[in-house]
């Protein structure tokens, strides 16, 4: 909401410099203002004169300010901070948004009024960085184009798979990278045989063809590993925080760096974790997290589709605070979401919810429980505790 921004950003002016509490920029960008019509010249005049201060403050008595300032401040951005004004220099500017936009309280107190737009599932996709630099757009409006083998690699519908008679024997060591948008996954089989499936926003770095004694890859977000057996060679998952050893096993990583937590759900087989001087064995159906914050770990046994769901097309929830599931869904769906109080974020929800499905009908669910409102505003969700009517 630009127009928002750049109104409050005058109204913030002219009360800085009626409390005489004004910068040289902010100065000039009055200056700027009232040059541009005559009808800016009256306003201020209106405003800064200090005979009028009392009878715009009582514009204030009939305005729910606080109620108000709690809807506004976020489309605002960080920006519009209290932290650096004054009390009053608030409060007047307060009053110069009813003068400059006298219908806005009416705005911010229907912001549901909008209709939230559908919001469509992700897909398949990814952009895939080559050694040399170069990227592809794999997507499936450019799959007619990429269906083709190239010197080491196969791409098509199903993803990329290394493994081809042409990626044999390596001539040389060469580091590729996939990486996914947000609303978007991906499959790759390796050289080796092993099968990843990239969740949405995340980062895999693998070379096109393992040599030495151990087959290294990094990854950053979400994958699912199936990885192929080889006693001879371990496979290891390095992600920000941990290293895991395999040597043929199936279990999920997820590693955001806008997450609090790091975790590793062990399907099949056996892994071994290492975590700064810790060094942890899971045996299957275990699921092992590290805390970023405390630099703590914990390991407990689970029911793993709880945290691979994702990769048959579900989503399971139970019992999980609504902030990490946003966090979750944003990742898939594409949408941007704010919180604008926190008692919403901490709202616990038992789900099971079609991966491949439109989101609305999940916003619908929530909504249902009559415990939250959602709301959107300018291509932004809203969420915040129900309001008694």
């Amino acid at each position: 909401m630009e127009s928002l921004k750049e109104t409050f950003k005058i109204a913030k002016v002219l009360a800085s410099l009626f409390t005489r509490s004004s910068t040289p920029g902010e100065e000039k960008d009055y200056h700027d203002w009232i040059a541009e019509s005559e009808e800016n010249e009256r306003i201020a005049k209106q405003v800064l004169n200090p005979e009028n201060y009392e009878e715009n403050k009582l514009l204030l008595s009939e305005f729910p300010s606080r109620e108000a300032w709690g809807k506004i401040s976020p489309l605002l951005g960080n920006n519009y901070s209290t932290n650096s004004f004054s009390k009053k220099g608030w409060l007047y500017a307060a009053i110069i948004i009813l003068l400059l936009i006298p219908a806005s309280y009416l705005i911010y107190n229907n912001i549901a009024s909008e209709e939230i737009k559908e919001i469509s599932p992700g897909k398949r996709g990814a952009n895939l960085i080559l050694a040399d630099g170069n990227t592809l757009d794999i997507s499936p409006e450019t799959y007619n184009k990429l269906e083709y083998s190239m010197q080491v690699f196969i791409i098509n519908k199903e993803g990329i798979n290394y493994q081809t008679p042409k990626n044999k024997p390596q001539i040389k060591a060469s580091t590729n990278t996939l990486l996914t948008q947000q609303g978007m996954e991906c499959n790759i089989t390796l050289s080796d045989g092993t099968k990843i499936h990239l969740n949405a926003q995340s980062r895999l770095t693998y070379p096109i063809c393992f040599s030495g004694e151990n087959r290294v890859v990094h990854v950053e977000g979400e994958a699912y590993f199936d990885v192929a057996h080889d006693s001879e060679r371990p496979f290891i998952v390095k992600t920000p925080h941990t290293s895991i050893e395999v040597t043929g096993t199936s279990f999920n990583v997820r590693a955001y760096n806008d997450e609090s937590i790091e975790s590793t759900t062990l399907v099949s087989g056996g892994i071994k974790i290492a975590c700064g001087k810790k060094e942890v064995e899971l045996t299957p159906n275990q699921h092992f997290v590290y805390n970023k914050a405390s630099r703590q770990t914990s390991l407990e046994d689970v029911n793993t589709e709880l945290y691979t769901s994702w990769k048959s097309g579900a989503f399971i929830f139970m019992n999980v605070p609504l902030d990490n599931i946003m966090s979750y869904l944003s990742k898939w769906y594409g949408f941007n979401y704010t919180f604008d109080d926190e008692f919403a974020k901490d709202i616990r929800i038992g789900a099971y919810l079609n991966r491949y499905e439109s989101m609305n009908p999940i916003i619908d669910m929530i909504k249902s429980l009559n415990l939250v409102d959602i709301k959107q505003q300018d291509e932004v969700i809203h969420i915040s505790k129900k309001q008694k009517q």
